[in-house]
């Protein structure tokens, strides 16, 4: 059930009426339960039986761990927990890989082949039970929550299939919470809704096609074309995803629910350190959190802060996709922190700098970040080797027009007149709540009749719906 969908339109209205007809936040956390394990069938029923298997297992491990004094107990609950989350994780989507990925390339035999899908969010529910089992374990979060309150924790329709991956701390305590319904709460989630959904249909789905001729056949394109490409890419996938996550988000406040911000204006940062301050926020914080400091973060000397970087960032890489080139792009990316460190780039920028200084880091950034986009769009090494080769030698060939490069520098215009003016504690989506009442509301539906009707029944899928 796609979120740009007449099956979703309908759904949602259904739920939201429901729920808050249900006197008791009791039922309502039932029911809310139940719509999401509704919502996730609608994609696969047998795998629907696989996310209550793990949830089930991990909330067992997290009270066993809450529950005893025993520290080897402990440890061997939090051990379970992790095998079992990352022994389905790879079963699921990474066995392939280490069959034809790694046996193949060793010449070793490669068994079986399995022949399994791979589950729909099946990465970020397990990173999300991950998290929780290890706040248990720290005493990060010790809070009285029942395997309802769970179970909703891991399978709350909005996130459940590219997030943001949320702290249980963070969001458990929410279902909890009697909410009544209030005008403005809710209207902001129209808007974010709204404002997703016109990302997603109306800019993402529009490019996609451009990009996805760009990239089937590199080699017919000159640089300039591949460059463009990128360039649509870039916008693409930020697009794609960020509309994502401003639907979630949107969905949970219609239900009293408020999911973490995962983007906060990429394309602006000042070099890869803030990319990733805002770039899937909910996913590197992750990596920070559960990863890169248990590692030793930068406290065990300078070689072990860059080997830890660029650890953190190739299993980052992999984390997304079962292939090489999700490697390499990790790589790329744990290479270039390792080098803002170590030139001293990751303090370039800020509000102390020359407006012509951020300006250079800017745009040095962002094409830093396209070169990796190169290698997380394309199918096949050899395919984004063409696309990189085509670039940087400026290739003659078949050319396009220059409108996605226009497009991004309207979305980064857009990106910083939007951060300036909320600098300013201008909130603009307050003050269109504020319109007219008959003016606000056929703009509403205006805008997502116009959705629907170019969304159709062709819509691809969010791009995170494959990680």
């Amino acid at each position: 059930m796609l979120f740009n969908s007449i099956q979703f339109l309908i759904f949602l209205p259904a739920v939201v009426l429901i729920y808050f007809s249900l006197p008791k936040q009791i039922h309502r956390s039932w029911f809310l339960l139940l719509a999401s394990l509704f919502f996730y069938s609608c994609w696969s029923l047998p795998y629907t039986a696989l996310l209550l298997i793990s949830i089930l297992t991990n909330y067992c491990a997290a009270k066993t761990i809450q529950k005893t004094q025993k520290e080897a107990v402990r440890k061997q609950a939090l051990i379970i927990s992790i095998v079992v989350n990352l022994g389905i994780l790879f079963f699921f989507k990474y066995y392939d890989f280490f069959r034809y990925g790694v046996l193949d390339a060793l010449r070793l035999p490669t068994g079986i082949d399995l022949g399994f899908l791979l589950p729909i969010g099946i990465s970020f529910y397990t990173f999300q039970s991950l998290s929780c089992t290890v706040d248990v374990y720290r005493g990060d979060f010790d809070g009285d929550y029942s395997l309802l309150d769970y179970a909703l924790y891991i399978s709350f329709f909005p996130q459940l299939v590219a997030g943001p991956i949320m702290r249980a701390a963070d969001l458990t305590p929410q279902f909890s919470q009697q909410v009544d319904v209030e005008y403005r709460r809710m209207m902001s989630g129209v808007l974010l809704i709204i404002w997703g959904l016109i990302k997603k249909v109306l800019i993402a789905d529009a490019v996609s096609n451009f990009v996805n001729t760009i990239y089937a056949q590199p080699g017919q394109f000159s640089g300039q074309a591949l460059l463009m490409g990128t360039y649509a890419f870039a916008l693409q996938i930020y697009m794609d995803f960020s509309a994502y996550t401003d639907i979630a988000r949107g969905t949970g406040r219609l239900l009293g629910i408020e999911l973490m911000e995962n983007f906060k204006d990429p394309y602006l940062a000042r070099n890869l350190r803030d990319f990733w301050r805002r770039w899937h926020i909910s996913l590197s914080t992750w990596l920070r959190d559960y990863l890169y400091i248990p590692l030793g973060g930068n406290r065990k000397g300078t070689f072990r802060t860059y080997a830890n970087l660029l650890t953190t960032m190739l299993l980052g890489g992999l984390w997304h996709g079962a292939a090489w080139t999700f490697v390499i792009w990790g790589g790329l990316h744990g290479l270039y922190l390792v080098f803002e460190r170590l030139l001293g780039f990751d303090r370039i920028g800020g509000k102390e700098r020359s407006g012509l200084m951020n300006l250079i880091a800017i745009a040095g950034t962002f094409h830093l970040v396209c070169i990796t986009w190169i290698f997380f769009r394309a199918e096949t090494f050899g395919q984004a080797l063409a696309v990189v080769n085509g670039i940087f030698r400026w290739r003659e060939g078949q050319s396009v027009s220059w409108v996605p490069a226009l497009l991004m520098l309207g979305l980064v215009i857009f990106q910083a007149v939007r951060q300036a003016l909320l600098d300013r504690q201008i909130n603009l989506q307050q003050r269109l709540i504020d319109y007219p009442v008959l003016a606000r509301w056929s703009t509403y539906i205006s805008l997502v009749l116009l959705i629907v009707a170019i969304s159709g029944s062709a819509s691809p899928d969010f791009i995170y719906f494959q990680f």
